[in-house]
This record gives C-alpha cells, structure tokens and sequence, in this order.
C-alpha cells in the first residue's frame, strides 16, 4: 500500500523506520537541507511527506489508544491491513506477548510485530489518555525492556503546532518575531535530533527530555502562524543543522555549551551577554530572573541521599566521566559514595564564563562530592519539587550555622533552565522592541546566518 509507513527492527535493538514501504535507516525519514537560502514568507518548503517519530510512552504493560473517527489496524512489518474500525470513538487496547503485540479492539483482535493505527482521514485524530495527537500511532515492545512503547508518527510541521505554544507560551501579534524564532529553533532542533533516540524505537521525547509536546490540543493561532510563516526554514552552520538549544530565561547571560554539559564546545553557543550595547538585559524583568530556594539542613540531607548517588551513576558512565573529572573524596580510605550520610558543608568551588556554577562541592559524612555543570541543578534538588530541579546553575550558597552546626542552607540565584542559546524569555522582549526573527536567531546562535535554509525531500 503506496501510503503505508512500515516497522523495520535491526537486530537485538529495536529501530523505528519510516517510509514509503521498508527504508534501509532507521527512524523517521531524514532530511537532506540544501543551501541556505531566502524563501517567501509562508511558502511551504518541505516536499513530500515528512515524519517524526516522537515517543509518548514507553514500558507501558497494556496500552489504550483511540482515534476520533475510522481507522485501519495494520501490521508495521509486512504492511497487512489486519482491520477497519469504523465508527465514531473507537479504541484499540495493546498488551505484549513475547515480543509480539496482542491487540483487541470490540470482539475483534490479533497479535503483530509492530501494530499501527492509520486513521483514514487526516482530519481525524488519534488519542493517548487526555491528548489528541495530528498523525498515527505506532505500539512496538519496548526495545531492550518489557513493556510497550508508543510513538506518534506525525508530519514535521504538524509536530511543531504541539510543541511552541507549550515551550515559548502563547502571546500577542506584538510577539510575533519571537514565535517565528521559536518555530525556527524548534524545528532546526528536531532535525538535528532526528534518530537520536532510535534505540529506544523512536526520534526524540515529548517531554523536556527534549521538547514538551502535546499534540492537537490548546493549538495557538499565534503560533501556528509563525509556524507557517516559517514554514521548512531551519538554522545551518557549516553546511550542517545547528543544535538550537534553547532555555526559559538565561538569567541575564548566556552559557558555553562544553562548560554546561560533556560536549564539544560549538562557535554558535557561546557565553554573552543577553543585551545589545551595554544595556538591561533583555529577560531581566521575567519573573524567575531572581530567584531564591532554601531548606532546612535535615531536610537537604534527605535529598542528597538520593540525589548524590544518581549524581554518581549518571557522571560515571564513558561519555561523561573525563569531562566530569574527581567525583568522590571519601573521609576514610576505601570509603563508598552510595550512602552519603550527614550533611557538613557546601562549597561552590568554580564558575564557568557565564558565572553558573561549574563546580560545586558537597561534603558529608561519606566525604566531599564534586558536582560538575549542570547538574548541580539536579542534585540540589527543591524540597517542593516544584520546579523539579533548580532553576539555574547561576546562584549564590548561603549557609547558616547554629551551635557548630550546619542549620540552614539557601541558594540566590538567576534564570531558568541550561541556558544555552536561544533565551525565550529575552526573546519575547526583543520582539516587542521590534526586532525581527532573524536578528533575534542571530543574536542567540553568534555566528549562524538570520537567513535560514530549506529542507528537501532525500531523492
């Protein structure tokens, strides 16, 4: 069938792969940007049809999908139509068998490889709990793991209606730019992403893990029209999709990606000032621009007994472990950092170019913790869990002692978020100001052209 996407699976680790019958890659169909170029504003310049494959759910033991109108249940190997379901609402439930998937819609079922549910009409919309999503919905075992996973195939630009009201906000035609800069960055971030997470059956999360999607629902007519407006418009540095990373507000100054995470340093993701001359920073009225968290010490140490340890785990495998340098001083020879005990003393130790934290030691009972980058942010971890995480790296330990002991601890800080590229928040004033989507990408990403390249279909 001319219109079908099929499943391919590649050895032990299961690969998503999208086309138009079996494709040799795994994961949805790459694009192939050609030169950069200046296109009408909204023309559509991506040709053909074009997916992304975003994961909703994974390890799931049964799944219940719907879709608001009639459907086909195919198989995502061999492409045979295993069912029509015709009707209003209809719902198909999933559950693993082996490595196979037994689905069950009414008195009618079967089991697959890989399961698909195609609506017929592009009008209609398949369902996940509370969301409405554009597309189709793939079920495959979860690779690797037991379980289920789910992943909404759905055309590039379709996916970005889920995903900029939901990153940048919904805002006036006086913010227009910002959400054209917004759409860019989204869009060159997906592609430059693209296969990233293909092990896992999938090209990118729809949750911070990469960027917050949501599907059909709460569209934003603002955005969407930014969307279109920029419609195939992506950012390139050196005949490649730039990695636009982008964060709520950087506080005032931007960050060095190899200072933040265990990556290569790029020359469009630099540290500089979010102001033009000498000025106010852009994001500095945002509300999270300062920002204060504290705990009592007690309770501090509760966290730290979960987050010293995942801290070390997750600094210890291969990729990061030259980057992150010492991670555990013990007080006592052959001492062990899975149980960090007590709470003493924190001490930030060095800042990056930015002035964020670049390390930070922790030192308990157990011994003294280095904390590197970013993830400070996830071992001082707020007692409310709302944020989940500190919101910056850019702050200031205040530590208050009673009786010789450690009593209180507080953090004074700016920003929101990594901080690296575009900041939104900084953004939005930009527009208001009168900037205009390409000086504002140019502002965030030093180096890379305002004007944007096309994307192609591969031939």
């Amino acid at each position: 069938m001319k219109n079908m996407r099929l499943l391919v699976f590649l050895g032990a680790m299961t690969a998503l792969v999208l086309g138009l019958g079996v494709s040799g890659c795994a994961g949805p169909k790459r694009f192939s940007p050609v030169s950069p170029v200046q296109q009408p504003a909204g023309r559509t310049l991506v040709d053909g049809l074009q997916l992304v494959g975003v994961g909703l759910a994974e390890q799931k033991t049964s799944l219940t999908v719907s879709a608001t109108g009639a459907c086909l249940v195919l198989d995502g190997r061999s492409g045979q139509r295993l069912a029509r379901l015709d009707g209003g609402e209809v719902e198909l439930t999933c559950r693993r068998s082996g490595d196979r998937v037994v689905w069950q819609s009414g008195q009618r079922k079967g089991i697959a490889d890989v399961v698909v549910l195609q609506p017929l009409d592009p009008g209609y919309r398949v369902g996940y709990g509370d969301h409405r999503y554009r597309g189709e919905f793939l079920i495959l075992p979860t690779p690797a793991s037991l379980g289920l996973t789910l992943v909404n195939n759905v055309e590039l630009e379709n996916y970005l209606r889920g995903v900029v009201p939901w990153e940048i906000g919904r805002h006036g035609r006086d913010r227009m730019a910002a959400l054209e800069a917004q759409a860019v960055a989204a869009r060159t971030y997906t592609i430059s992403h693209l296969k990233s997470r293909s092990s896992r059956g999938f090209d990118v999360f729809a949750s911070v893990m990469d960027q917050v999607y949501r599907g059909s629902a709460d569209e934003d007519a603002f955005c969407n029209e930014a969307i279109d407006q920029t419609a195939g418009l992506i950012l390139r540095y050196g005949g490649k999709e730039i990695e636009a990373y982008y964060s709520a507000c950087c506080g005032g100054v931007t960050s060095r990606i190899e200072e933040v995470w265990a990556r290569e340093g790029m020359p469009y993701l630099v540290s500089h000032v979010d102001a033009m001359d000498s000025g106010e920073p852009f994001c500095s009225d945002y509300r999270y621009y300062h920002w204060r968290e504290e705990w009592t010490a007690g309770r501090l140490e509760e966290i730290l007994q979960t987050t010293l340890p995942e801290y070390l785990a997750y600094m210890s495998e291969p990729a990061r472990i030259e980057w992150a340098g010492s991670l555990f001083i013990p007080r006592d020879a052959g001492g062990q950092g899975a149980v960090p005990g007590g709470l003493l003393d924190l001490e930030i130790l060095d800042r990056t170019t930015s002035g964020r934290v670049s390390h930070l030691a922790v030192r308990t009972e157990a011994g003294e913790y280095r904390v590197r980058g970013d993830r400070v942010r996830w071992v001082l971890r707020p007692e409310s869990g709302n944020p989940a995480i500190l919101r910056s790296a850019r702050f200031e330990v205040e530590l208050i002692h009673r009786d010789g002991r450690l009593a209180e601890v507080a953090t004074r800080g700016r920003g929101y978020g990594h901080g690296i590229g575009l900041c939104q928040a900084g953004s939005l004033v930009m527009a208001e100001r009168g900037y205009t989507f390409r000086e504002i990408l140019a502002h965030y990403y030093p180096g890379v052209s305002p004007t944007v390249g096309t994307i192609t279909k591969r031939k």
